[in-house]
């Protein structure tokens, strides 16, 4: 049997956006290629019609697309070529499903986010809006020239007015924000629907469209309330006449909604248990706009089962008439589920992830993750439908994962065991305890690539969802306990697995993680000695500097710590891991990303700082060009860097 190598997942194939053609007689989805010599993910629009699959697009690489009849795809890209970098225009082709040549529908004068298509054949978009500059919409090409000739003149500062001033990934904010517009097609031209400053998301049309509703947020103050704030709006579709249906606050915050056909439904949450608190259902009367709680449910929505083979989004959830389909992570699987006439129904019963789905009548389509297998489009009835990653998988061993749960200090913590390649009974092997994000997500029977890498290395890799995992309600809850339940959760895990498996090597037991898993391995570190050696990634290591630097800093550094830094400074410095570095003695890689605003690389920083400072061997590796995501969506030759930095300070500590 063959192993999995290290530089497998560029060889896999990644599923999103699965959508049915309005008559329902194909479906459409997007399958991303890795080009590792060229570094990067290319995507491609393939159609899915009585049981075969066939490629559609061959361009430069197509991530989102709508259909504008049951015939013809609409899709974003730049075929055009163009080299003026003075450009702000958005380019959508068009291609028959039947084949052909794309070409290129329409041009937009914007940097388009967002498009809803309207029957009529014109679209709804929202696009990116500079202060000073709210009328490049217009397409005049001297305002243009006027727009960056500014920015080439700014280009050597940074004015910071709002809080946060960045996005992971991205860059300075400089006040940007997003309009919604009018596309009419014929006459190419775009017409502003919305106020000055006003950040626009979550665009829906009802089925009349005779109403488009939108959140929208005031973004042109200090500190806009990302997190909690903003309004639910409606706007009349030949008048452009607005209404203000719902003030939005951190005790009413709208997850999201779906216009049904007699009412509308909303996921409302409010701040029970902080800023991740699960929603409820809620309705909403056309007529009257009344909103009025409907059933209470208190359960993830969508799948925050934890992967590394996935590339690119899709819908989690859909309304039909007021039937409402949705995935929902519950313990350690995404499935899908169905509310109707005010009943819960699990419809697709299967350990694993949903990943992203589409459904007409009785016809659903899905990518999962199933059967510890990489993605693969599925029916209704759980069949297996394509291929795409079966010659890759064929004939290499996978590990499965073999359940371990246990109960500790009154709850049961849910766990998972890989053994290893050739395994032998009697023999040792060294372990790795990966520790996953959030902390609000959780670890299921899926195929994860460095941890199957690992196990054909000849390692155990064991994981579990201690305290704060997500799909179980207000476990979730870990405010003002991070470092204490959650840390003896998974320390009582690693005392269950050694004690359930003799085989494991007590003696070369690693450890990794990555964010809130990078927390705690900062946090392990300062409070046992009991690995060998341990690798941090995108981490925390001080909630006092993560409160002034991170995009979700000031909130998300109070909530989870159910804290404020004035008037008393001790409470978020007790949660630090920085703080306890002087006792730390294991040798610590850390893993970090210059354009990490989420996690910022100055948390790395400081820990590698103090444990070099205590004489304690440590390594930072740090990557140009990566963010937050580097493990999941990161360029392939440094996601193939970092899983190799990781494996090879384990193996060079081994005993």
């Amino acid at each position: 049997m063959k192993k999995i190598d290290i530089e497998d997942f560029c060889k896999l194939k990644y599923l999103s956006g699965i959508t049915y053609a309005p008559d329902g007689k194909c479906a459409a989805v997007v399958v991303t290629d890795v080009k590792k010599d060229e570094n990067k993910y290319e995507g491609h629009i393939n159609i899915v019609k009585d049981g075969k699959i066939s490629k559609l697009t061959s361009g430069s690489g197509e991530s989102s697309f709508f259909w504008e009849d049951n015939e013809t795809i609409i899709f974003r890209s730049n075929r055009e070529n163009k080299k003026d970098e003075k450009n702000l225009n958005s380019y959508f082709y068009r291609i028959k499903t039947t084949g052909g040549e794309a070409e290129l529908a329409y041009t937009i004068p914007v940097p388009v986010a967002e498009t809803v298509h309207l029957k009529n054949g014109n679209l709804l978009v929202t696009a990116s809006v500079y202060p000073g500059y709210e009328d490049l919409y217009k397409g005049d090409k001297k305002r243009v020239e006027a727009y960056f000739a500014h920015t080439q003149e700014e280009a050597d500062y940074e004015v910071i007015t709002q809080n946060p001033w960045w996005w992971n990934g991205g860059t300075f904010i400089r006040g940007e924000y997003t309009s919604l517009y009018y596309y009419d097609v014929k006459k190419n031209r775009l017409t502003l629907l919305t106020d000055t400053g006003m950040g626009i998301s979550n665009v829906k049309v009802d089925e009349k469209e005779e109403w488009a509703y939108f959140t929208q947020l005031d973004q042109s103050i200090a500190r806009p309330e990302y997190f909690a704030g903003g309004e639910l709006v409606r706007i009349n579709l030949k008048t452009f006449e607005k209404t203000v249906i719902k003030k939005l606050n951190k005790d009413f915050k709208i997850h999201d909604y779906y216009l049904g056909e007699s009412k509308a439904l909303l996921l409302v949450a409010d701040d029970k248990y902080g800023m991740n608190t699960d929603a409820d259902f809620y309705t909403m009367d056309y007529d009257t706009l009344e909103i009025k709680p409907y059933l209470t449910f208190g359960q993830a929505f969508g799948s925050s089962v934890g992967s590394d083979v996935r590339y690119g989004g899709g819908r989690q959830t859909k309304i039909v008439g007021d039937t409402f389909y949705f995935v929902s992570t519950q313990y350690d699987s995404a499935k899908l589920y169905k509310l109707e006439d005010g009943i819960i129904t699990c419809i697709i019963d299967k350990e694993g992830s949903i990943d992203n789905f589409d459904i007409y009548g009785d016809k659903i389509l899905m990518s999962a993750l199933w059967d510890m297998r990489p993605q693969e489009l599925y029916d209704e009835k759980c069949k297996k439908v394509s291929s795409f990653n079966d010659k890759v998988m064929r004939g290499k061993y996978i590990a499965i994962p073999e359940i371990l749960n246990f109960t500790t200090a009154g709850h049961e913590v849910h766990g998972f065991v890989l053994k290893p390649y050739n395994y032998e009974e009697g023999k040792k092997y060294p372990v790795i305890i990966d520790i996953h994000g959030g902390p609000k997500t959780v670890y299921g029977p899926v195929f994860y690539h460095e941890m199957q890498y690992w196990a054909n290395l000849g390692y155990f890799v064991i994981y579990c969802n201690p305290t704060g995992s997500d799909g179980r309600g207000e476990y979730m809850d870990i405010r003002g306990k991070y470092g204490t339940v959650d840390y003896d959760d998974i320390m009582a895990f690693c005392d269950e697995a050694l004690r359930a498996y003799p085989d494991m090597d007590v003696e070369n037991f690693f450890e990794t993680g990555g964010s809130y898993g990078g927390f705690m391995t900062n946090w392990i570190i300062g409070h046992t000695d009991r690995f060998r050696a341990c690798a941090s990634q995108r981490s925390i290591s001080n909630w006092l500097s993560f409160y002034g630097v991170s995009d979700i800093g000031v909130e998300f550094a109070e909530d989870q710590n159910d804290t404020t830094i004035w008037p008393s400074v001790d409470d978020m410095w007790w949660h630090s891991p920085l703080k306890y570095a002087n006792k730390c003695k294991t040798p610590t890689l850390f893993i970090h990303s210059f354009e990490d605003y989420r996690c910022p690389i100055d948390q790395g920083y400081q820990m590698y700082t103090a444990l070099v400072a205590h004489g304690i061997e440590s390594k930072m590796v740090c990557f140009k060009g990566e963010n937050h995501d580097l493990s999941r969506t990161g360029k392939p030759k440094h996601r193939i860097r970092r899983l190799k930095e990781i494996t090879e300070w384990f193996e060079n500590h081994r005993g």
